[in-house]
């Protein structure tokens, strides 16, 4: 059951987010969770303040958002933007990076809410603590922040007049700087991730289980509209999960996943009638010819048609056709994505 916020600590909260001049925010997967997208939004945009994802947070805001940094959570450009806040805003997150990275070395002023009240300053200390769900702690934070300013001479952050919007410009810096140095380390993959972004309706929604590119798309790739990013790792197999969350998605779904997983559960495509386009895009190693032929067999038994591609634009002339046909389609992709930069 989620704690509901105490009604006095969100007015406090609020009172310490209306004396903060350089706000960051922190948005993890308790958003997602609490489907709190919206109400993040609304806050970035009333604090003017630059929202940094964890992985698990990623596509809580759209990437095109002013506000936005990307899910840059674990990498020197939002440590850097973290430290350097005088206010961090952390929202459903434990602050794992996974990377055996050093702690963070973050400001006094630090407000952290989360629906498990054992989160709550685990990680690092606190000026406030709030155990609850993202979503009911937003609105009651929006609901104060957008009242009368009680602070009387002072600038009213709430004032887009009395603003000096600065959140947008940080935001821009932080992520460029990430996208600059990802684009040197590299430049394939990057331009691999800007095709496969091109081909895709912005309405689509992203299923990404694929180990061997996470350390690109998970930070890098674009998330068009806020909710049609689902993250990996949810506990289920490809098909089945693809279909559960094609189920409440506004466009077609394309899941990136392992070719080990997917082939022994490709004869539950054919028990789906709805929705009724699915995509499933595996990066095969084409170097290991027993591998491939593994799919071509798994497919022909399911009466499925695997379309092989070679290089970033086969991959995004067959995306692109895939996710506007009425039927599930599998595409095989060559694209080589190595390690992750740091």
């Amino acid at each position: 059951m989620a704690h509901q916020p105490d009604p006095q600590e969100l007015t406090q909260a609020a009172f310490l987010l209306r004396l903060s001049a350089r706000p960051v925010i922190l948005a993890g997967a308790g958003v997602a969770q609490a489907g709190a997208e919206e109400e993040l939004a609304r806050i970035a945009e009333t604090m003017d303040a630059p929202v940094i994802t964890t992985w698990g947070g990623k596509g809580t805001i759209s990437d095109r958002s002013e506000h936005s940094a990307g899910a840059l959570f674990g990498r020197p450009e939002a440590r850097a933007a973290l430290e350097s806040a005088d206010t961090v805003f952390a929202l459903g997150t434990s602050f794992e990076t996974g990377r055996g990275e050093p702690e963070l070395n973050l400001p006094a002023q630090m407000i952290q809410v989360d629906q498990d009240p054992n989160q709550i300053g685990r990680r690092y200390p606190l000026r406030l603590g709030i155990a609850a769900d993202a979503r009911s702690a937003l609105a009651g934070i929006l609901k104060a922040l957008e009242a009368p300013n009680p602070l009387k001479g002072a600038a009213d952050r709430t004032s887009a007049e009395t603003q000096d919007r600065t959140g947008p410009r940080r935001a821009a810096a932080i992520r460029q700087t990430a996208l600059e140095r990802a684009g040197r380390e590299g430049p394939e993959q990057m331009r691999a991730l800007a095709a496969i972004r091109r081909a895709l309706p912005d309405d689509t929604t992203i299923l990404h289980r694929h180990a061997g590119s996470a350390s690109w798309f998970n930070p890098f790739f674009e998330v068009a509209q806020a909710g049609t990013w689902v993250g990996s790792g949810l506990g289920e197999f490809p098909v089945s999960e693809a279909a559960g969350a094609a189920a409440g998605a506004p466009g077609a779904l394309v899941s990136f996943c392992e070719e080990d997983e997917l082939i022994p559960h490709l004869r539950e495509l054919e028990g789906l009638e709805e929705p009724g386009n699915l995509t499933f895009v595996v990066f095969t190693d084409r170097s290991d010819p027993a591998k491939e032929s593994a799919l071509f067999e798994a497919a022909a038994a399911t009466a499925l048609t695997v379309v092989v591609t070679s290089g970033t634009d086969e991959l995004g002339t067959a995306l692109s056709r895939a996710v506007r046909s009425a039927s599930h389609s599998i595409i095989e992709s060559d694209l080589p994505w190595g390690d992750g930069s740091d």
